[in-house]
């Protein structure tokens, strides 16, 4: 539509689709079942994927942050994620997959939002025009 606007040399949207997500859905009965909440297991998928700062190192007069997480192989691999140990309080031994469904999902490249909302962009490329003309 924007191309056949009097002016315009050219219109680009951005690409909807082109990312990779790795999608990880809590079952919260199963989660329940085993005496766990959805914060117990995200703060596994976080601390796992994400990493978690244990403390710091200082050298000299700089500070340095000490994180710990799974090697990239395991956060790159969605079988390897389903088989992410965990430990419930009663000290029952599970994987990720016994209260998650882990799947790989399609998505735009780059989320972008503008004041808390999503937000996608059209690129207009004008001639000879400004932008209030009619």
């Amino acid at each position: 539509v924007l191309k056949k606007v009097p002016g315009v040399t050219s219109a680009l949207a951005e690409r909807l689709t082109g990312g990779r997500y790795v999608d990880i859905n809590i079952r919260r009965a199963d989660a329940a079942r085993y005496g766990m909440n959805i914060t117990d297991v995200q703060s596994l998928i976080s601390s796992a994927v994400g990493g978690e700062n244990i403390g710091e190192t200082v050298e000299g007069l700089q500070r340095f942050p000490i994180s710990v997480r799974y090697p990239r192989e395991v956060r790159d691999s969605v079988e390897k994620l389903r088989s992410l140990p965990m430990v419930t309080e009663s000290g029952q031994r599970l994987v990720l997959q016994d209260v998650a469904d882990i799947r790989i999902t399609d998505g735009p490249p780059m989320l972008r939002s503008e004041n808390a909302r999503l937000s996608g962009w059209v690129y207009v490329d004008l001639r000879d025009r400004d932008l209030r003309s009619a």
